[in-house]
């Protein structure tokens, strides 16, 4: 029999807020920005909320974005830079993921090698509530039953202009299980991305 202490993470897996706006998407995308970009790179998320736990939260965010995105590596026109490179020419060149996070595209671009780069940040992290979460805070460093508000921007490396944009509003228990951040924000993000190929 479960220790009752152990179920009450289980009842925090389903997310009970998930805001699903259409991202934004620059109007010459696939005249302009497509054909010019072969490589592409997921920047460290930045930390922005007042809550040490916004680090791992953007960890965690990144991680399930880089996932999502390299396992339909094939119905994509781009390359998606595995991010331990990503971090390697980052460290090389003696930044932190923080300083990382907030380098103007290009730069950030022309540093690991790319020629569009996504960056983002955790603008909110809020814990909602302490039952159960003593053991969910052990095994993955946070709350699981957490409010999280955080943006991700894809930037040319050419000319600097942000040409896709989306927003993540989450609250229940995606941080519970790497599945649950997955499907819930690297998935949507997989679908939404928008260097597809046509019959993709």
């Amino acid at each position: 029999m479960q220790p009752r202490l152990l179920q009450v993470p289980i009842l925090l897996l389903a997310p009970v807020l998930a805001a699903c706006a259409k991202p934004y998407l620059v109007t010459d995308f696939e005249t302009v920005y497509q054909p010019r970009t072969r490589a592409f790179a997921i920047a460290p998320i930045a930390n922005l909320s007042t809550e040490p736990e916004g680090v791992q939260a953007g960890r965690a965010i990144r991680e399930a974005i880089y996932y999502e995105l390299s396992r339909r590596q094939d119905r994509y026109t781009v390359v998606i830079q595995d991010i331990a490179e990503t971090d390697r020419r980052l460290h090389d060149a003696g930044l932190t993921d923080s300083a990382a996070a907030r380098l103007p595209g290009p730069e950030l671009a022309r540093m690991v090698g790319v020629e569009a780069v996504m960056r983002g940040s955790v603008t909110r992290y809020r814990r909602k509530g302490a039952a159960g979460q003593v053991v969910t805070a052990v095994l993955f460093g946070f709350a699981s039953g957490s409010e999280v508000k955080a943006d991700v921007a894809i930037y040319d490396g050419m000319d600097g202009r942000m040409i896709w944009q989306h927003n993540i509003e989450k609250s229940g228990g995606i941080f519970s299980s790497p599945d649950a951040l997955r499907d819930d924000v690297g998935g949507v993000v997989a679908k939404k991305f928008p260097y597809r190929r046509r019959n993709a």
